[in-house]
């Protein structure tokens, strides 16, 4: 017996990738749906008149279409991107990419044991995402936190979690920046300045500090965090020690944040 294909429901809006551009359309590969073939019309593929549809779509693109109409007898789907926002092309493209990294994850995961990919899906992305929102987040929050950010996860597949955690996950880091303009003046402006400096190292708590000379009073602050509000944080807390302790010393001292 042939398994009968699966089709996307009237008005859906799924993840394809262009296969080939015409003239007037263009076919596209719905990603989600085991490559099914769907079409393109010129007038639905970008709102107003379109005079290179070249311009607007190309071969090996990913990109996110309304479903218009289903024919299943003549295996047919009509598709349309002029439906589909920027913001939402934006988010079904990135909801679609993480869980790709997060498939890829789990399939490593199940070779590494020895385990059906079903199994590990359930045993192991179930709970995280459950707990963390997103697979891709769990196993950040695992690299920093280590066992007790993996609670949930069956104890057979624990160690082999930890372990590709630790091998294989890159936490991405966060930096704010702004720049100090100090004056301190008399013979201990120096002095007073270097332990102003020092202070903005202090409470900088998972956040890292760096501060370096930019020449004629200037001083570029940078806060390093795997999280972006920590990086916030911590630069406000060394900003204002610093300010406060070159003022309380009779110095002028501004910080102005870039970016």
């Amino acid at each position: 017996m042939v398994e009968e294909k699966e089709f996307p429901k009237v008005g859906e809006t799924v993840v394809v990738k262009i296969s080939n551009v015409l003239d007037y359309g263009a076919f596209a590969e719905l990603v989600d749906y085991d490559n099914i073939r769907g079409f393109i019309h010129i007038s639905q593929v970008a709102s107003g008149w379109i005079k290179n549809i070249r311009n607007f779509v190309k071969g090996g693109q990913l990109r996110a279409a309304k479903v218009q109409s289903v024919d299943r007898q003549k295996n047919q789907i009509d598709l349309s991107l002029a439906k589909v926002s920027p913001p939402a092309q934006k988010a079904k493209i990135n909801e679609y990419k993480q869980l790709k990294r997060e498939r890829m994850l789990i399939e490593t995961l199940a070779e590494r044991k020895k385990s059906s990919f079903d199994d590990a899906w359930d045993e192991v992305a179930e709970p995280l995402i459950k707990r963390h929102g997103s697979l891709v987040e769990a196993f950040q929050k695992i690299s920093l936190e280590g066992k007790q950010a993996a609670e949930g996860v069956s104890e057979k597949w624990l160690p082999t979690v930890l372990e590709m955690v630790e091998k294989s996950v890159t936490v991405p880091s966060k930096t704010v920046k702004g720049v100090f303009s100090i004056s301190v003046s008399g013979p201990e402006g120096v002095e007073v300045i270097k332990q102003a400096l020092s202070k903005g190292f202090l409470n900088s708590g998972e956040a890292e500090i760096d501060i370096l000379y930019l020449g004629s009073g200037k001083y570029l602050l940078k806060s390093t965090s795997h999280d972006f509000k920590i990086a916030e944080k911590a630069m406000e807390s060394a900003s204002t020690s610093v300010i406060k302790f070159v003022e309380s010393n009779g110095g002028k001292a501004s910080f102005e944040r870039e970016g």
